[in-house]
């Protein structure tokens, strides 16, 4: 696994409170996007990936990486900040939003909770591999609301779970087959907010590599409008 990650403020925020963290050796990309109070959503963003990461590391060094392994990990960094919150008045709320992926060769898995997405572009294609927890996404998986409306929606940064936001946590976990060359698209709403699919997917295409990839994204999100901290995490498998 080759990998490369960006993070901006953007141009309307005045701090960055998303967090990426990279392991190549243990085939592991991590973002988070903090949540509430203007500083401690980043605090809770830190501590997530840091202790995400932790976890994961110690496990890797016993044997392979798998979705349970993954589970555990945001479980563990859900009691951290949910207890950091609940002890801390400065604290009071926060949360964060955090997705991991981790590759072993042709196998793959992700876990995630809140709406900072993972993607998969392979063949110039892209697929959305998790599906937001978010207010708008309730609605559009009832009917009542297209995708394109979704985007619109006043409420449409409103998630339905994070991590620290609940005493129990109950992340997504997917399993993914990969190919030699499969490209795994992590990123905060940041980006998502800003550019449509098949625009991310045209930046992908046009980069000659991953670090040109992911500054492409990077930079279209703000000039776009730069409304929110934009992260990109690129993993080529």
């Amino acid at each position: 696994m080759h990998a490369v990650g960006r993070t901006d403020t953007g141009r309307v925020r005045h701090e960055n409170q998303d967090v990426f963290a990279l392991r190549e050796d243990l085939g592991l990309a991590v973002v988070a996007d903090g949540v509430s109070k203007p500083r401690a959503g980043g605090v809770a963003a830190e501590i997530a990936v840091e202790t995400a990461v932790e976890y994961l590391a110690g496990i890797a060094a016993q044997g392979a990486l798998t979705g349970q392994h993954l589970r555990r990990a945001l479980e563990i960094a859900n009691e951290r900040v949910f207890g950091l919150a609940s002890a801390i008045s400065a604290y009071r709320g926060m949360a964060t939003t955090l997705v991991v992926t981790v590759v072993n060769g042709a196998r793959g898995y992700v876990a995630h909770v809140g709406d900072s997405r993972v993607y998969r572009y392979c063949d110039v294609e892209l697929t959305g591999i998790t599906k937001d927890h978010s207010i708008v996404q309730r609605r559009v998986d009832a009917g009542l609301i297209s995708p394109a409306q979704a985007r619109l929606a006043r409420d449409r940064h409103v998630v339905t779970r994070a991590v620290g936001a609940e005493p129990t946590l109950r992340p997504d976990i997917g399993a993914l087959d990969l190919e030699n060359g499969d490209l795994l698209l992590l990123c905060s709403d940041g980006l998502t907010e800003h550019l449509e699919d098949d625009e991310i997917a045209r930046h992908l295409a046009e980069a000659s590599d991953l670090e040109e990839s992911a500054d492409r994204l990077v930079k279209a999100a703000n000039d776009a409008g730069g409304s929110d901290n934009v992260t990109v995490v690129l993993v080529r498998c």
